[in-house]
């Protein structure tokens, strides 16, 4: 079977392949019977069809499995479509002025696979792929897949070192390459697809905008993918990230969805000329990468007019996607959420300590199971051995809660807790709560080392535009608020934060930057 290889998250480097498959153990005890009595004899029959819930009052949940799994390749599902729509608007790069309609892309495609294959390249071979976002890069995504050629999506930021052990090992040994098949891609794109509602919907309103990186799986499978399998006008509004130029093509090329990281919608928000642009044919959008603030998916709906905004959470190892939002969702659920179970899929929340079910509305680490997982990471069985487990349950390292109706809430990555004197913090509480001060744009907590509590709290705030505060007001604004060991002992102001390519906030980073400005 032809391969595709995309990237993990935090810039790690993703291959697809139908191999790779390392030993594997549990990923915790086994439950017990009584536990499992009514729990995994989940039937759509139950529950309304568009809602599955959780089960006996524990975190697991099970998606809808009434609707089948789709056995197409990716150039299957570029030959469907191009069939059925042939002269709908396919591809639309602005910055290089190429328009492309389904039947001239696919010959173009088919053409490239041909040419790649007539330079010597064979199915099972790996071809790089290094640069920013481009016709080629479409290009080579499809015509790869086409001809059976893994493609290896190298991070554009990587450096000639990097790019160096890369190309001497067709993949990276840290970061790992997570492997995904055609049939984890087709089928989530797909299931993406329809969430959306896109098969209900006209060509009119099926213009993505996307301004994130392709080497990214929230752009080559949640971009690229699911305009391939649904049809959708995929829009590339800039080679890189550009708050200015996804304005521009949403106002100019009458956008109806937006794709973007948190980050990249708060750049959005705050251009300059904002209230310039013309959002009139905009309705919604995602917002997946890292951790939305609700008041950040508030301000989304309702300065950019996008009610169908959802917000969806997932990881490359995932295929992508696991939890989304219904673009019908309430504005409170889609700001208190990443959503609910895609279908096909099993999710479930574990104590950290017992490798127990937790109870509803309880944080432990979110563990996922179905089609979606990969097959394992690449040449890497060791690792694979670490995160999937003998039944196939993923461990996301994510810790979650989920709640009677099924949301899910992300409550952050276990290793960016905080363990302050024996005390459990998790960061994106303190971020929502600091969210909500009406001098801060954005703000980042991370833990810095200290030699009495093991760790201390660092608040790091970015201020709007204008606005000037001080350390100590906003340890007053905290006061009564929160709890008294969720106090920041340290309130720094920043003008930015370090990044990845893909718009993700680099913790480690700033972990470290905090560290050395506080001389610690």
């Amino acid at each position: 079977m032809a391969v595709y290889l995309g990237m993990l998250r935090l810039g790690r480097l993703c291959v697809a392949s139908l191999g790779a498959r390392g030993p594997r153990t549990p990923l915790s005890r086994p439950w017990p019977n009584s536990k499992l009595q009514g729990v995994r004899a989940f039937s759509s029959g139950m529950v309304d069809c568009t809602n599955p819930l959780p089960i006996g009052g524990l975190s697991y949940i099970q998606g809808h499995t009434d609707s089948h799994l789709v056995n197409k390749t990716v150039g299957e599902c570029l030959d469907a479509t191009a069939q059925r729509f042939p002269n709908r608007e396919a591809l639309v790069i602005i910055h290089e002025n190429i328009r492309l309609n389904f039947a001239q892309l696919k010959e173009e495609v088919d053409r490239a696979a041909s040419g790649l294959l007539s330079i010597g390249l064979r199915k099972g071979d790996r071809l790089g792929m290094w640069g920013p976002n481009s016709y080629a890069w479409v290009l080579i995504q499809l015509a790869t897949a086409q001809a059976g050629i893994i493609l290896v999506s190298v991070n554009p930021a990587y450096q000639a070192s990097e790019l160096e052990y890369v190309l001497r090992k067709g993949t990276t040994g840290n970061p790992k390459g997570a492997t995904l098949s055609h049939h984890n891609i087709v089928n989530n794109s797909n299931l993406i697809g329809q969430r959306l509602k896109m098969p209900a919907k006209t060509a009119e309103e099926l213009r993505m905008v996307l301004p994130c990186p392709l080497y990214h799986c929230l752009g080559s499978v949640g971009g690229t993918m699911v305009s391939v399998v649904h049809g959708a006008t995929l829009l590339l509004s800039s080679p890189s990230f550009n708050g200015k130029k996804a304005l521009e093509a949403i106002s100019r090329e009458k956008g109806t969805l937006l794709y973007g990281t948190p980050t990249m919608f708060v750049d959005i928000l705050n251009q300059p000329d904002f209230s310039s642009y013309d959002f009139t044919t905009i309705r919604g959008g995602v917002i997946a990468g890292s951790l939305a603030p609700p008041e950040l998916i508030r301000a989304i709906i309702s300065k950019m007019n996008m009610k169908e905004l959802v917000v969806v959470y997932g990881t490359t190892e995932n295929s992508p996607v696991t939890f989304m939002n219904f673009p019908e969702d309430t504005l409170e659920q889609k700001a208190g959420s990443v959503g609910r179970i895609m279908p096909h899929t099993e999710a479930q929340i574990v104590n950290m300590e017992t490798g127990e079910l937790t109870k509803l509305n309880m944080p432990g680490e979110l563990c996922i199971r179905g089609y979606c997982v990969m097959q394992g990471y690449w040449g890497e069985p060791q690792k694979t051995f670490e995160t999937v487990g003998q039944d196939r349950w993923y461990r996301t390292g994510d810790i979650a809660s989920m709640d009677e109706q099924g949301f899910c809430r992300i409550v952050g990555r276990s290793k960016d807790m905080i363990i302050r004197g024996g005390e459990n913090i998790y960061p994106a509480e303190l971020e929502d709560f600091f969210h909500k001060h009406p001098q801060v744009q954005e703000a980042q907590v991370v833990g810095v080392k200290d030699d009495r509590m093991g760790e201390e709290i660092c608040a790091c705030i970015r201020l709007k535009s204008g606005e000037t505060t001080t350390e100590e007001e906003i340890k007053a604004f905290c006061k009564g608020k929160i709890s008294h060991f969720k106090i920041p002992r340290y309130i720094v102001f920043v003008e930015g934060y370090p990044l990845t390519v893909s718009g993700k906030i680099q913790k480690f980073k700033l972990r470290e930057q905090m560290e050395q400005h506080l001389k610690l």
